[in-house]
């Protein structure tokens, strides 16, 4: 598919979608499941017929030549797009981490080494695990989904040894899952004015995020850090993207990113 200069492929179940009215993507250092919906044309009803709740969703998309954003995750429900459409709604494949449960008991054990035995049981890569390096006297699990087993064992970690893991998040980075209060690993993404920065709403009570709207910066997810220069505001620095939101229509296509105070995932 093409909308305005952006190459995109969309693939649902068994159908690949030539056309979409808009798309959207949205990851957040807060929250461990990456969202996307779809918009696909559908004047006669029969895409919809042919979709269901749990088939497999891809959407791929970037300015060609350039680096290519890749989604890849489970259609968890749809809603109306006007009367010729129906937007699919999708979570990423973190969703395996609320999916899957745990039950078992650990004694003695790393703490590291009991992170990513839980993060293991989603069937997802694991990239890396950096918390401090404590043995669990005893921990245990009963019947909870792996991302609360993580945050029970951040707890644990937290009170049992006086560590602040509050900056810590989970996510699904290019490499795998990472539990970590470090970056997501990429190329540093600059926005700056006169080149691709559009709008530049800054916080304006402490705690809360500013946020940039620019050009399409297909590559760019959350917890990566990118160079912000703002001649107009006087503001210059590298920051690290809390939240990051492509939107992608027929008459634009854009990035909005948030940043600013770091409260690690909810």
């Amino acid at each position: 598919m093409d909308i305005t200069g952006v190459d995109i492929i969309v693939r649902v179940g068994g159908l690949e979608v030539l056309r979409s009215p808009r798309a959207e993507v949205v990851s957040r250092r807060r929250a461990v499941i990456t969202r996307a919906e779809v918009e696909l044309p559908d004047p006669d009803g029969s895409v919809r017929a042919a979709l269901a709740v749990g088939q497999s969703v891809s959407l791929g998309f970037g300015y060609r030549g350039g680096p290519m954003q890749q989604f890849t995750g489970t259609v968890d429900g749809f809603r109306p797009a006007g009367p010729d459409a129906v937007a699919v709604l999708a979570a990423g494949q973190e969703l395996a981490l609320s999916r899957t449960t745990i039950t078992e008991s650990f004694h003695g054990e790393p703490a590291d080494a009991v992170a990513r035995r839980i993060l293991s049981r989603s069937g997802l890569a694991v990239a890396a695990v950096e918390i401090p390096d404590v043995t669990l006297p005893h921990m245990v699990f009963a019947t909870v989904p792996l991302w609360r087993a993580v945050r029970q064992l951040a707890e644990s970690i937290q009170r049992g040894n006086g560590h602040d893991l509050s900056r810590h998040a989970l996510w699904l980075g290019a490499d795998g899952l990472r539990w970590s209060a470090g970056d997501e690993p990429g190329p540093l993404y600059t926005v700056a004015t006169g080149e691709n920065l559009i709008n530049h709403e800054v916080a304006t009570t402490p705690g809360a995020l500013a946020e940039v709207e620019s050009v399409l910066l297909a590559g760019l997810a959350h917890s990566m850090p990118f160079r912000l220069e703002d001649t107009r505001r006087g503001i210059s620095g590298q920051f690290r993207a809390q939240e990051v939101r492509h939107v992608l229509t027929p008459g634009g296509n854009r990035t909005f990113i948030r940043y600013g105070a770091d409260h690690g995932w909810g």
